[in-house]
């Protein structure tokens, strides 16, 4: 089955928390054989727990995040996705925006794959929607 829904870093995250957002977990439930994350989610989510002190909520985190490598497909930033990156962020540049790096990484995997991309940090990914054919849904408000 193809992947329809690209899941953003603070998406993922709700899975690991005490009290997760309820409506993020029951679209991810009713969805989660059409979900993945980019590789650059995946760096994120190792840095993080790399970060974290030595003790029980390290040992969780990093516990989670090899869990959800096991159970969810991680698109790879290719040379299609570098591609369309480099072209937007030039674009938004040249209009006096300067993009999150890594949010332009993860928009442009979404983009080459043509999946939606499901994130609570829309305003960071709106420069990139206006100019692009980025699609995204924000899983906290729906």
């Amino acid at each position: 089955m193809n992947k329809v829904y690209l899941l953003d870093t603070n998406i993922v995250s709700e899975f690991s928390k005490e009290n997760p957002n309820s409506n993020v977990i029951e679209f991810y439930e009713y969805r989660k054989d059409q979900c993945a994350i980019s590789s650059i989610t995946w760096q994120e989510l190792v840095y993080g727990a790399s970060r974290l002190p030595e003790g029980k909520r390290k040992n969780t985190i990093e516990n989670f995040i090899q869990n959800l490598k096991q159970n969810i497909e991680i698109i790879p930033y290719d040379t299609f996705s570098a591609e369309i990156c480099g072209n937007f962020t030039g674009v938004c540049e040249k209009k006096g925006r300067t993009l999150p790096y890594s949010d332009s990484q993860i928009a442009a995997t979404a983009i080459s794959n043509g999946m939606v991309l499901v994130t609570h940090n829309t305003a960071d990914f709106a420069p990139i929607a206006e100019t692009n054919y980025l699609k995204m849904e924000d899983w906290f408000e729906q």
